[in-house]
């Protein structure tokens, strides 16, 4: 009930998802389950900019939303994809540098110079906030365990003035314990009013973190579950075409 964030209109990109509608509003957790290929991180990818779509329109906020990476993060998207090594930070960078890679327009100074200690105390910053171990600035990120180097991936996006935070599977290998700081971090985000769309192959994961689910299937809505007590099975049977009830495939 809370105000829509962004509005998602018959957006369609062809071969990959068509008419797809949904709202996002303040504070929300939106999971979107579904099958491999059903088109989940295609959508994510398209909402943040990265490939463009076909047809269909995005507001945010009530207005038409950019399909520039570079004009949806200064309007406060971030994106953490799902293959973090190849996309998420640079391995052979230092956690200081890829804390402060989508943060420059904020450490830049006169003449866009950027101070080291103000970087540094960026990921100081960060470090502190999710706890990243070790707590050393200078190690190569590409080193650290891979639920550290998610914190890192995620940090970047918190030093900022977040509005909307796109995840692709937040916590594919890594470890329990990591999990469950990063479902804490993702419901701490949500309370504070950041809006949240989250895509996971993790049925259990899908409904421990998300206020509402879409189940998409062959790149099309085939069901949300908006009310009541849902379970694995209820999300299983409908990412595989199955409506409640109903014993048979719907294709």
């Amino acid at each position: 009930t809370s105000e829509v964030i962004l509005k998602i209109e018959g957006l369609t990109r062809k071969g990959i998802f068509s008419n797809i509608s949904f709202e996002l509003h303040k504070g929300e957790v939106l999971g979107i389950g579904g099958l491999v290929g059903s088109g989940r991180t295609e959508l994510l990818r398209c909402i943040y900019g990265a490939d463009q779509y076909d047809s269909g329109q995005i507001l945010f906020k009530e207005k038409k939303h950019s399909s520039s990476i570079i004009k949806n993060i200064r309007a406060g998207f971030g994106m953490i994809p799902e293959d973090r090594r190849n996309q998420g930070f640079i391995p052979l960078l230092n956690i200081n540098r890829n804390i402060a890679l989508t943060n420059y327009d904020y450490l830049c100074g006169s003449y866009g110079i950027v101070k080291k200690k103000h970087e540094l105390a960026m990921c100081h910053k960060a470090i502190k906030k999710l706890d990243i171990r070790p707590n050393n600035p200078d190690l190569y990120v590409g080193n650290l365990s891979g639920g550290n180097q998610q914190k890192v991936v995620v940090g970047k996006w918190l030093m900022r003035n977040l509005q909307v935070l796109l995840i692709d599977e937040p916590t594919a290998g890594i470890d329990v314990g990591v999990k469950e700081e990063i479902y804490n971090l993702i419901e701490n985000l949500a309370t504070k009013g950041v809006s949240v769309i989250i895509v996971s192959s993790d049925l259990k994961e899908l409904i421990r973190i998300s206020h509402r689910i879409i189940v998409l299937r062959h790149g099309r809505i085939f069901k949300e579950f908006n009310q009541g007590t849902v379970s694995q099975e209820d999300v299983l049977k409908a990412a595989s075409g199955i409506r409640s009830g109903e014993a048979e495939l719907i294709d």
